[in-house]
């Protein structure tokens, strides 16, 4: 093989989001191009290599022994590229540089958020910084700042983990919600949890155990959705009830659409959201300064927050 050249990294970039999608197929739609010409680069980056890193095929995708070592031997390099760019980044000051943030879902529309009025105040000051921005769900975000995938992350775990750092934003009301014709309005009074178990539930996920009626969800539920959009189409299927948030749920409770369920005391639920870093990243000049921001944006609200909780 020649010497490693540009070709070659974007073909060793590619052969880690194959293996990290688990597939050509899935592939795809991440790297944005058909699995034909994905595989004609696989098969570019294997004649370069003069090895065959992975089985394709009806029995599935499944990387060969040279192909693990190969994908190992990547990821240590792309990580040692990440290091460079943001040491790079520090010497030429927060004017430029990359932060990789990464949210959970559907918070916009929550009043106590602002972290658009934070990106904003970062933007106006550092402008050529680029801010790329992925959704997924607590611990998709909190896996990927433990393996330096995410500089910062939005969470909502009810479990924090060892190894990031959690600094208090917002919180959110959600109530559990169902269509104006479910039988569980039918009680005339505010539901327990002896009512609900016997009736379809919408659970956040095996990563998400954390609503007032997991227990019950786990004996009963039929459907399964980590993020709010997903659990709004379930509850207006008619067949499910679940747990959104408040703010999120107007649109719906206005259009007569959804109806929010009475229930006793100890179902009700708040969700508390945290500005979460890895306490072992050295992060760069542009992500401590959105850092920065987005705690200013927040901490009057917050500290107020925290001290109605204690």
């Amino acid at each position: 093989m020649k010497k490693i050249d540009d070709i070659d990294i974007r073909l060793l970039q590619l052969f880690l989001i194959i293996v990290e999608s688990d597939g050509f197929s899935a592939a795809q739609y991440q790297l944005n191009m058909h699995q034909s010409s994905i595989s004609k680069k696989m098969n570019d980056l294997e004649t370069r290599l003069g090895m065959t890193l992975c089985h394709r095929g009806r029995s599935g995708f499944k990387l060969t022994p040279d192909g693990l070592k190969v994908y190992e031997m990547s990821r240590q390099l792309f990580g040692q590229i990440d290091v460079f760019q943001k040491q790079i980044d520090n010497i030429r000051s927060v004017s430029c540089g990359n932060i990789q943030f990464g949210m959970v879902d559907n918070l916009v529309t929550n009043p106590d958020c602002l972290i658009s009025a934070a990106i904003a105040s970062f933007v106006d000051k550092h402008p050529q910084v680029r801010i790329d921005c992925a959704i997924a769900d607590s611990y998709q975000i909190e896996k990927g700042l433990l393996e330096d995938k995410f500089d910062i992350g939005i969470t909502s775990s009810e479990v924090k983990k060892s190894g990031l750092d959690y600094h208090y934003l917002f919180e959110e009301k959600q109530s559990l919600y169902c269509v104006p014709q479910h039988a569980i309005l039918d009680i005339q009074r505010p539901a327990s949890l002896e009512d609900i178990q016997n009736n379809a539930l919408v659970e956040r996920g095996l990563a998400h155990h954390i609503t007032p009626m997991s227990e019950v969800m786990a004996a009963c539920c039929t459907a399964y959705a980590p993020n709010m959009e997903a659990t709004a189409h379930l509850i207006l299927s008619g067949r499910f009830m679940g747990y959104l948030p408040d703010h999120y749920a107007d649109i719906w409770l206005q259009k007569g659409m959804m109806v929010k369920v009475p229930v006793v005391e100890e179902l009700a639920y708040s969700t508390h959201f945290y500005l979460t870093t890895n306490e072992q990243h050295d992060l760069s000049l542009a992500s401590k300064a959105l850092v920065n921001d987005l705690k200013k944006s927040h901490d009057i609200k917050s500290v107020m927050a925290e001290l109605s909780l204690n």
